[in-house]
C-alpha cells in the first residue's frame, strides 16, 4: 500500500473531510553542516493554470542538499533528472516507476484540491487560484561506523495557499492541525495506525536509504572531476566609516571545506568581528561560501584567505594587501557568483511568486486575466 492509498483510505473514512496539503516554504532546505545531508520532495498543485512561464498547474521536485536533482510538471510529465550525477546513475526503470508515481500523485492532488477548497469555503467559481502543497523528506548525518547516514530528523508538512495546515511529529508519532478545518483530519489520521507506521517508516528508513545512495552518487561524480575552487577577495563600502573585506570561494566539488581569514598571519575569529556565511549550492553541482570582516580604510595589514577542500585536499590561498586593494562601491557580487546564488534560490522564489499572486488575486489587486 502506498501513500496515495493510505490517504484515500483516510478521506473515505472522513466522508470528504479531506486531505490537506502543504507546508510553508520558509523551511530551510540548504545544508550548512558539511556532515549533514537532506533529501526533500516538494509537490505543488494549483486549481487553475496561471498561464505564466515556468509556473505549472502541477509540479514535483526532488532536492538533494537543497539542490534540485529531478523534476516533473504538467508540461513535461516525466520524472526527469536535472543534475549530472542523476542523469548518470538513475536508471530507466527507476525513472519509469517514478514517473508513474508522480502521474498518480498528479491525479490525486487534482481530486483532493477540490475537497480542501470546499473545506475552506472556496470554490472554482469564486475566480481565485488556490494552491495545495506537500513537503516531506529527511535529514541525515555522516556516521563514521557505518556507510549508511544516521537519521537526524524528518519533515512531513502540508499547507494550503501558503499557510500551514498539518504536520507530522516523528517523535510523538502524532499529526497536528494548524487550523480548525484540519483538526478532524488530524484526529482521524492519528487513529489510522498503518498510516502512522508508513510515514515514520519512510522518514526513518526508506528516505535515509535513498539519501545515502544519492549522496554517494553525487560525491562520486564530483570527485571524478578535477575542480579547484575560485577564490575572490575584495572590499565593499558600508554605511559607516569602515570597509567590509570579503573572501568568496566558489566551486567546491563537495560540501566539506574550511576557510580562514588572516591578518598579518594571525587567524581572525568572531572576537575580531569575523562573519561566516552559510554554504550555498551553485548551478553546476558545486558549492560556494564566504567570510567577511569590517576593517578601517587606513588599515595597512596584509590579509590572507586560506581555503581548503577537505575531501580532495585542494588548497587555494589569496592575498589582499594595501597596494592592490579593490573596493566594490555598491552591494553586489561578481557575475558568476551572483548567477550561482540566484539559481540556488530560484525554487524558493518561484513558490513565493505563486503564493503572492494567489493572495493578490484574492484581495482583488490582480485581475483574473493575469
Amino acid at each position: 500500500m502506498d501513500l496515495e492509498d493510505l490517504s484515500v483510505l483516510c478521506l473515505d473514512a472522513l466522508t470528504m473531510d479531506a486531505w490537506c496539503v502543504f507546508l510553508y516554504f520558509a523551511t530551510r532546505m540548504l545544508t550548512v553542516n558539511s556532515a549533514t545531508h537532506s533529501l526533500i520532495y516538494i509537490y505543488t498543485a494549483m486549481s487553475a493554470d496561471l498561464g505564466l512561464p515556468g509556473v505549472h498547474k502541477f509540479t514535483a521536485i526532488g532536492l538533494l542538499d537543497g539542490k534540485p536533482f529531478d523534476r516533473f510538471d504538467t508540461d513535461n510529465p516525466r520524472k526527469t533528472p536535472t543534475t549530472n550525477w542523476a542523469r548518470r546513475h538513475l536508471t530507466t526503470d527507476y525513472l519509469d516507476k517514478g514517473t508513474q508515481s508522480r502521474l498518480s500523485k498528479q491525479k490525486w492532488f487534482g481530486v483532493n484540491l477540490d475537497i480542501v477548497m470546499t473545506l475552506m469555503g472556496h470554490s472554482a467559481s469564486d475566480g481565485d487560484v488556490h494552491v495545495i502543497q506537500w513537503l516531506h523528506g529527511c535529514y541525515g548525518e555522516t556516521n563514521p561506523s557505518e556507510e549508511r547516514l544516521r537519521f537526524v530528523h524528518g519533515v512531513d508538512k502540508y499547507a494550503y495557499d501558503g499557510d500551514d495546515l498539518m504536520s507530522f511529529d516523528y517523535l510523538t508519532l502524532r499529526w497536528s492541525a494548524a487550523t480548525e478545518a484540519a483538526k478532524p483530519i488530524a484526529d482521524k489520521w492519528n487513529g489510522v495506525t498503518v498510516l502512522t507506521e508508513y510515514t515514520v517508516g519512510y522518514l526513518r528508513g526508506e528516505c535515509i536509504k535513498w539519501l545515502t545512495t544519492f549522496v554517494g552518487y553525487s560525491k562520486r561524480e564530483l570527485r571524478d572531476r578535477v575542480t579547484v575552487p575560485d577564490v575572490y577577495m575584495f572590499t565593499r563600502k558600508t554605511n559607516g566609516t569602515t570597509l567590509t573585506l570579503i573572501c568568496v570561494a566558489s566551486g567546491f566539488p563537495t560540501n566539506t571545506h574550511a576557510m580562514r581569514l588572516m591578518r598579518n598571519s594571525r587567524v581572525l575569529n568572531t572576537d575580531d568581528g569575523l562573519k561566516v556565511f552559510d554554504t550555498l549550492p551553485n548551478d553546476d553541482d558545486t558549492f560556494q561560501t564566504r567570510i567577511a570582516v569590517d576593517i578601517l580604510p587606513s588599515d595597512t595589514g596584509n590579509f590572507t584567505c586560506d581555503v581548503l577542500e577537505e575531501d580532495t585536499g585542494y588548497r587555494v590561498v589569496k592575498h589582499w594587501r594595501a597596494v592592490d586593494r579593490t573596493t566594490i562601491p555598491t552591494i553586489g557580487w561578481p557575475n558568476s557568483v551572483l548567477l550561482s546564488t540566484m539559481v540556488g534560490l530560484c525554487i524558493v522564489a518561484l513558490c513565493l511568486v505563486v503564493v503572492y499572486i494567489v493572495r493578490k488575486r484574492r484581495t482583488g489587486q490582480i485581475g483574473n486575466g493575469v
